[in-house]
């Protein structure tokens, strides 16, 4: 979340933990905040997958080989 630069009280809440400092108490999540996030982690998860079809487009594992199978189809 950090390299995506996501602000500390989004990462606090996220990660269940809790701030007792001035500045937390007034820092609020929006809901941008959580859009840019979500975002960011939709481009790290596509860019993983596409690396993941480059090493082997298939996966013994349904899940994974059904978004493997899902990516591929997108892509081409």
């Amino acid at each position: 979340m950090e390299d995506l630069g996501t602000e500390t009280v989004l990462m606090d809440e996220r990660m269940g933990h809790i701030d007792g400092s001035v500045s937390a108490r007034y820092a609020h999540v929006t809901p941008g905040m959580r859009q840019r996030l979500m975002l960011g982690l939709t481009e790290q998860w596509e860019a993983a997958l596409d690396v993941r079809l480059t090493l082997c487009p298939t996966s013994p594992v349904r899940v994974l080989n059904d978004l493997l199978c899902a990516r591929a189809a997108a892509l081409w």
